[in-house]
């Protein structure tokens, strides 16, 4: 029974370890190296994993896992007053709810893209939030996962060109969803919040829902944070 266990624990490590190399040699792109459609305004990290409802995974050496917001949401949002992760110890799958961002009454809920136990909360950035927009994917992690069915669950989410690719399909996206939550039928830039433009063949600039009503707020969290396909990947 101990031979076996020693067994069980040396192939966990070993696919820990291949894990983090393949995601290294998969390398994520810069937001320039992604090509136009993202140029200059979102970063993707080099060697994290994206999920669909817009946070990213880190792979550490010791096999768990950090968990952030990513830098396309933190910028269209604006300003962060608070984040509130679940509890330490807590048991998530996929697909449920990790943390959420609060914005002064509204509020944006983000659900966790692996299934594993919340080892840890990133304390500082629960006590400033606004910290997490200036280095998103180093300092700005929100909780930390000891997972339970990494390797199954990493073929769900995207890492390199895939997940820059993916991104430049949802700035397009968000620019149609910015055009359906218009009143009176308007469209294009005029159907934007007073004082917000997009730019650059349609990439949103920084602050656009800070300037939109709660229920754009609902409405985006719905059509873009939900994993409402657990099976399929990126998009």
């Amino acid at each position: 029974m101990v031979a076996l266990f020693v067994v069980a624990t040396i192939s966990v490590f070993l696919l820990v370890d291949y894990l983090v190399y393949r995601a290294r040699k998969r390398r994520g792109l810069s937001a320039q190296e992604a090509g136009a459609g993202v140029k200059s305004r979102f970063v993707i990290p080099k060697g994290y994993f994206i999920g669909k409802g817009h946070t990213w995974v880190e792979l550490l050496p010791n096999g768990t896992t950090r968990i952030g917001l990513d830098d396309f949401v933190q910028k269209i949002v604006g300003p962060i007053h608070g984040i509130t992760p679940v509890s330490l110890g807590s048991k998530v799958a996929r697909g449920e709810q990790l943390f959420s961002i609060r914005q002064g009454e509204k509020a944006l809920s983000f659900y966790s893209p692996v299934s594993g136990r919340v080892i840890a909360v990133n304390n500082d950035i629960i006590q400033h939030p606004g910290s997490a927009r200036k280095e998103p994917y180093k300092t700005g992690w929100v909780v930390a996962l000891e997972p339970v069915d990494l390797s199954d669950e990493l073929k769900h989410l995207s890492i390199g060109r895939e997940a820059a690719e993916w991104m430049k399909r949802e700035v397009k996206r968000f620019r149609d969803f910015i055009a359906s939550q218009a009143p009176n039928g308007e469209s294009g830039d005029s159907a934007l919040p007073a004082g917000v433009t997009l730019l650059d063949g349609g990439i949103p600039v920084n602050d656009v829902l800070e300037h939109s009503p709660l229920e754009t707020w609902r409405q985006f969290e719905h059509d873009f944070l939900c994993e409402s396909d657990l099976n399929t990947k990126l998009n």
